[in-house]
This record gives C-alpha cells, sequence and structure tokens, in this order.
C-alpha cells in the first residue's frame, strides 16, 4: 500500500512538474518575443516619423520630425568630443521611453538620445533584434537606416536598444512563483496519494490479507470478505468470495465424505473381523459355521460396497457443474424407466401420467442425473410398499419455472418425526425395515444433491400406513 501512494504520489508530482516546466518556458518565450516585437514596432514608428525629412538629420531640426511639440524638453548634453546631443526622457511615441533610442546623422554622429547613455553605432542594419551586453545589462539592439520618403536618401541612422532587466525581473518573479507552486503541489500531491491509497486499497489490503491467511491455514474454515467498493475491487472480492466457498464446499465434501466413510464402515468391518477371528479360532472346523460366517461376511461386503457405491456417487455428483447445462426430455426417461421397473417388477402396478401430451417436457438437467434420482425414488417405492398395495404412480407436470416429477406410493409411509431427516446422510426412518431390506441411508441424500447442482428442490409428503409422495422439481431449459 505504501510503494502504490508513493508511486501515486510521485506521478502526480512529475506530471505536475512537466506542466510547470513547460508553463515557464512558454510564458518565457511569449514574454520576450513580445518584448522583440514591441521594440520592433517601435522603431518601425519612430523611423517611419523620421524618414518625413527631406534633409540630413541633425540635432537642430530633429525635433521637427518627433512627437513633440516644446523644443525645450530636449536637454542638451555633449559627449567627449564636445559635440551637442539632444536627450529626452520621453517623447509622445508610446514605448520609447523604456528603451534606449539614439538617432546619427549621416555621419554616424549621434544626436538624439532618450537617455543619458552613449551606445555606439553598430556596422550591421538590421531590422531583426540581435542580442548584446551594454552597460552591464543584456538587451536587444535594433539598428536601421532612415530614408527619406521623398528622395529616397539617406538621412541618419536610428539605432535602440530594449534592456531585459524588466524581462528577467518578470522571469526571475514567475520562477520564484511557480516553485512555490510546484512545493505546494508535492504536499498536495503526497495528502491526495495518502487518502486515495487509504481509500482505494484498503479492500485490497483486505482481500489480500483473506488471501494471505488462507495460504497460510488453508484449512480453516473460509470467511467471506466483505467489500462495498462499488468497483472493481469488489467484482474481485465478489469472485473471491465465489471461488473460496466452491472450494471450501469441495473440501467440506472430502472431510465429509471420509468421516462417513470411516462412520459407516466401522460397524461391517467389524462384523467381517468378527467372523474372521471366529474362524481362526473354531469356526473353520465346523461345517455350519462356516457356512453362517462366509454368509455374514458376504453380506456385509456387499452392504460396503453399495454404501461406498452410493458416496462416490454423491461425491461426484458435488463436482459435477460441468453438467449445468445439459438439457434432457423428462418425458423420454420417465417413460423408459417406467417400462423397465414394470418388467422388473410384475407384481407392481405402475402408472405414469404426464402433462405434456403430444410434447416433449425438456429440462435444464444432465440426463443421467435426472435418471439417478427417479430410479432411486421408484426403487425405494418398490423396497417399502409393505405388505400395502402394490401401487406406484408417476406424474409430471409444471409450474412457471419448473417441472415437477411426483412418485407416489400407497407403502408404509414414513413417521412424521422423521420426516425432517429423510434427506440426511445415512438417516434410516425404519433401521428394522432397512436391516432386512439393507438400505444405505444416502439414496435420498443423492436426490438431495441433484437438486441442489440444479438449482431445483426436493420435498415429501407422508402418512404412516397410508403411503408417501416424493417430488423433485428441476428448472425447465432455456
Amino acid at each position: 500500500m505504501v510503494k502504490w501512494s508513493f508511486a501515486n504520489m510521485l506521478f502526480c508530482f512529475l506530471v505536475f512538474t512537466v506542466f510547470v516546466t513547460i508553463s515557464y518556458r512558454l510564458s518565457a518565450y511569449l514574454f520576450l518575443k513580445e518584448e522583440k516585437d514591441n521594440l520592433v514596432m517601435v522603431v518601425n514608428t519612430v523611423a517611419d516619423n523620421l524618414s518625413d525629412s527631406t534633409e540630413e538629420l541633425t540635432s537642430i531640426n530633429i525635433h521637427r520630425y518627433l512627437n513633440y511639440k516644446e523644443p525645450n524638453v530636449l536637454v542638451p548634453w555633449y559627449d567627449n568630443d564636445g559635440n551637442e546631443i539632444k536627450s529626452a526622457e520621453g517623447i509622445g511615441i508610446p514605448g520609447i521611453f523604456r528603451r534606449i533610442f539614439q538617432i546619427y546623422d549621416v555621419s554616424g554622429n549621434m544626436i538624439f538620445t532618450t537617455k543619458m547613455a552613449s551606445l555606439p553605432l553598430s556596422d550591421e542594419r538590421s531590422v531583426k533584434p540581435k542580442l548584446m551586453m551594454f552597460g552591464g545589462e543584456m538587451g536587444y539592439i535594433v539598428t536601421r537606416e532612415i530614408k527619406s520618403k521623398k528622395t529616397g536618401q539617406i538621412v541618419g541612422y536610428l539605432q535602440s536598444f530594449n534592456e531585459l532587466k524588466y524581462f528577467y525581473s518578470v522571469r526571475n518573479r514567475l520562477l520564484t512563483l511557480l516553485i512555490m507552486l510546484e512545493i505546494l503541489a508535492l504536499v498536495f500531491a503526497t495528502i491526495i496519494g495518502y487518502l486515495m491509497s487509504n481509500h482505494f486499497l484498503k479492500p485490497l489490503a483486505k482481500l489480500h490479507a483473506a488471501m494471505s491467511k488462507t495460504t497460510t491455514l488453508p484449512s480453516d474454515e473460509f470467511e467471506k470478505v466483505d467489500i462495498d467498493s462499488g468497483d472493481e475491487v469488489e467484482e474481485l472480492a465478489d469472485v473471491y468470495n465465489d471461488m473460496m466457498s466452491q472450494t471450501q464446499d469441495y473440501i467440506n465434501g472430502q472431510k465429509r465424505f471420509v468421516s462417513d466413510v470411516s462412520h459407516e464402515l466401522r460397524t461391517p468391518l467389524a462384523v467381517l473381523e468378527g467372523h474372521i477371528n471366529l474362524l481362526r479360532r473354531w469356526g473353520k472346523d465346523d461345517p455350519q459355521q462356516l457356512v453362517e460366517s462366509l454368509d455374514a461376511s458376504y453380506q456385509e461386503v456387499k452392504k460396503m460396497s453399495s454404501m461406498i457405491r452410493d458416496m462416490l456417487a454423491i461425491s461426484h455428483l458435488q463436482h459435477s457443474e460441468d453438467y449445468k447445462f445439459e438439457k434432457t426430455d423428462l418425458v423420454a426417461s420417465v417413460e423408459e424407466l417406467v417400462e423397465d421397473f414394470r418388467m422388473l417388477n410384475q407384481t407392481f402396478r405402475i402408472e405414469f401420467e404426464s402433462f405434456f401430451v403430444g410434447y416433449k417436457a425438456y429440462a435444464q438437467i444432465y440426463k443421467n442425473h435426472y435418471e439417478q434420482a427417479l430410479t432411486i425414488l421408484l426403487d425405494n417405492a418398490v423396497k417399502y410398499a409393505g405388505d400395502n398395495e402394490k401401487y406406484i404412480k408417476v406424474t409430471l407436470k409444471s409450474d412457471e419455472k419448473n417441472i415437477i416429477t411426483t412418485v407416489s406410493d400407497h407403502g408404509l409411509g414414513i413417521n412424521a418425526e422423521d420426516l425432517p431427516h429423510v434427506f440426511e446422510r445415512f438417516f434410516r426412518a425404519d433401521k428394522a425395515r432397512n436391516r432386512e431390506i439393507g438400505g444405505t441411508g444416502l439414496g435420498l441424500s443423492i436426490i438431495l444433491t441433484i437438486a441442489k447442482i440444479y438449482d431445483g428442490s426436493v420435498s415429501v409428503t407422508s402418512e404412516v400406513g397410508k403411503g408417501s409422495e416424493f417430488s423433485f422439481s428441476v428448472p425447465k431449459a432455456t
């Protein structure tokens, strides 16, 4: 989390630094360009005024062409050779007072300046400003000839030097301001980065902690991660919860399988061990005892085989997600199974009533799973018929979303106190009767597992001595 926070802060800081650098350079460039353009504009304005002269410019006639009326505004001063030079701190041309403007006669002698400064006339004649140092200050200089508009003759020279002191002052103030903003941005980015990382990475840290705990203690009970951030992190947490929930179901199923096997096999194994010990001691010499022990052992082995087969069936069903999207015509499956049971149990009257007359009833279930569930229900109806009427009825109907298979009989029925437990593993309602029949107590548990896989349901109503009715519901095919 700290790494992400630092990276986020660094990224924001770098972005702002780039923005500040670009802003600074662009501002400096535009300001400098403005200075150069203004210098050229003012030089051209003054030169245009001076070009009205038809005679050579002198300190005597210069005031006629400059934009002021009172000659006494010009202050005379003298150069090193004693030549009189007129100067003025400002004249009527906008922008001229901020720069050194000097006018020279055709011989190159200075005859006018805006400031008390002696700038040698440059040999280069160009309207394009050039950078140079004068009086300890860096600035742009422009030197150009002044030609009479009427005669076309050169009447003098104009030279202007624009100090960049103001530009450097503004640039330095701008740089100071931007550095202060940069420092504030760094502080702001640090705070925002920390707050953002706290807000966005807290759910991730929670998810990471849960994953680390699962990795360290994989056998512990899975704890759901509750994240309500409303973003992709919440979706990731939901995926993790679903994945871990399924994994936990598999782990619990394996634990339950091992526990059930060890518990349910304890009795038949004890019986086997007892008979084998009996035979080892003296039973093998007694033919009658030998036959009885072998028969009893054989029956216990059959029970164990049937039990293990049913338990493996449940374990396999719990990992049957790949079959969830299979479609099956239930009418065809019921007709086939009913016909098989009629053939095997000819003393029973088995009826089939379908509300899907003339068309098929497709359900969202794998065919083998549906037939496995129906076989268990029919087999139980046969086993627990007792001495009552040997009648079984299979009904196929539907509601808005599901297709319901009902198997009813006129058998022994189930006690009311046993009904809530009939779908539990290894539960036997009539234990004495189950010993005679040889049931494992897993059949109805298998049906419940199948129903859960396909988002269906299974229920039972029963009355002792009158029979039972089991309903197995699965979704319609889409």
